[in-house]
């Protein structure tokens, strides 16, 4: 009896995880994500950031029925992600982003800064053209995680994309990281030598 109970609860937990083989917990099994959600009515100002209206501020839910688009903006503490309108861009150290989201990691303190797609930035320094080289996002660790404006002496890039990362416990390929490390320390270098933005730009 007893063998074909766990016979039973075995093939049942099979099912469960064929069900949900890798789907991401924060958007469930059938893809979609609950988080809560709130689109700007009027210009605002989040994360020391201006934005323009229509904006989606996406947050971290702090109850079950806390989910999807709510009627008011809510706590900025708990905000997750700010996704720019569509062919929307702001001007952030010089360069169109779309977007921006929180590590997922409770332990560490930052964001990635996503390049809009269809914009190219007019400017160009030693930071931006290192950004462009690698043609990706922008990975930072924040001194004060409250503020998300382009900031340099509250910033310090730990990556660009995947192959661009800081080193860590878990680095097999010699070569790529230390050609990673030498990166890191050129755009850092660049950046540290750029003013703090005080206005943002919006492009369409």
């Amino acid at each position: 009896m007893n063998k074909i109970f766990g016979l039973g609860l075995l093939s049942l937990i099979s099912i469960v995880l064929t069900a949900c083989g890798g789907c991401p917990m924060i958007a469930g099994c059938n893809g979609t994500d609950r988080s809560p959600y709130f689109i700007t009515p009027v210009s605002n100002q989040v994360r020391g950031i201006p934005l323009p209206p229509q904006t989606k501020l996406t947050y971290q839910s702090q109850h079950f029925k806390q989910e999807f688009q709510q009627t008011h903006a809510l706590k900025e503490q708990n905000l997750t992600g700010i996704s720019l309108p569509e062919n929307t861009a702001i001007l952030w150290g010089g360069m169109p982003v779309e977007r921006f989201i929180q590590f997922s990691n409770p332990k560490m303190t930052g964001f990635s800064v996503y390049p809009a797609i269809g914009f190219k930035s007019e400017q160009s320094n030693a930071f931006l053209n290192l950004w462009k080289s690698c043609e990706s996002d922008l990975d930072i660790n924040l001194k004060n995680p409250n503020d998300w404006s382009f900031n340099p002496s509250n910033m310090q890039i730990r990556g660009c994309g995947i192959n661009i990362q800081q080193r860590s416990e878990y680095t097999d390929d010699e070569l790529r990281q230390n050609q990673a490390d030498e990166f890191l320390r050129k755009i850092n270098q660049a950046l540290q030598k750029l003013p703090k933005q005080q206005n943002y730009p919006v492009l369409h």
